[in-house]
């Protein structure tokens, strides 16, 4: 009888096929875990959706090319694949598909809000490294930064087919970002109009995450001060760990993107 041995990559090799497919087995409910998730931010039935499916495929197919001797634990391993599968499937699903604009339009919000939340997918708030010991006062803040960051999302969404209302209310909320700092109005741009995450854009400014992560969060606050008492309020300034990325941009440009947005109509 031939016994099934495990392959080999370069020096590391992979587990035999009867000791992948118990890993699978074994980390079937983690998957799962995942795939709800993703289905939640998408507003999808996780099962009937086939995220279920997606996500035991991306699994198997993970734990059939582990390499243990590498090191690497198998949740790290696995996640970002498993992830990635789950939210392909979401958007090929025929309940995203045939969903109403508002629908629709709310799905790509939640979707788009887990880029710049990560902690989301599992289920966490995006508290801030800054807690101020009252957890009611914090969760209440995570929210609302939640809250603005959707309207952004929906602002940038919304332009070119707004009612006149809906598009009123959005100039005013561009209004008060192209008032500020070229790369504060930068890092909004990034974020809500290319999709960047955080860590993306602490990479391209070579800057601490936290650096990005503080500012990003004084900014919200700053807008939803400002939206909510219908008033200007003092620009924000830029702290000390962007002040050489702000230095650059103003050297490129003193506007700013939306700046040049309200100027191009």
């Amino acid at each position: 009888m031939q016994t099934k041995t495990p392959s080999t990559v370069g020096q590391h090799p992979t587990l035999p096929i009867e000791e992948a497919d118990q890993l699978a087995l074994e980390h079937r409910g983690w998957a799962e875990s995942i795939a709800r998730s993703v289905a939640r931010g998408w507003n999808l039935d996780w099962q009937l959706d086939g995220l279920d499916g997606a996500a035991m495929e991306a699994l198997l197919f993970c734990a059939r090319r582990f390499q243990p001797s590498r090191g690497v634990p198998f949740r790290g391993y696995a996640r970002k694949r498993i992830h990635e599968a789950s939210t392909e499937a979401a958007r090929k699903s025929r309940g995203w598909r045939s969903g109403s604009r508002a629908e629709v339009q709310t799905r790509e919000i939640s979707a788009e809000l887990l880029n710049v939340y990560p902690d989301l997918r599992t289920g966490q708030l995006p508290l801030s490294d800054e807690s101020s010991g009252n957890d009611e006062a914090d969760t209440r803040m995570a929210v609302r930064q939640l809250l603005i960051g959707a309207t952004l999302i929906a602002a940038r969404q919304g332009l070119a087919t707004a009612t006149p209302e809906e598009a009123l209310d959005y100039k005013k909320m561009i209004e008060v970002v192209a008032d500020m700092d070229p790369v504060h109005q930068s890092l909004i741009w990034k974020i809500y109009w290319e999709g960047c995450s955080l860590r993306n854009v602490a990479d391209e400014w070579e800057t601490d995450e936290l650096n990005v992560i503080r500012e990003h969060k004084v900014l919200l606050e700053h807008l939803l001060e400002s939206l909510s008492k219908g008033k200007r309020r003092t620009a924000v300034k830029v702290r000390p760990g962007l002040k050489q990325v702000a230095i650059k941009l103003r050297k490129k440009s003193e506007q700013g993107e939306f700046r040049r947005l309200l100027r191009s109509g």
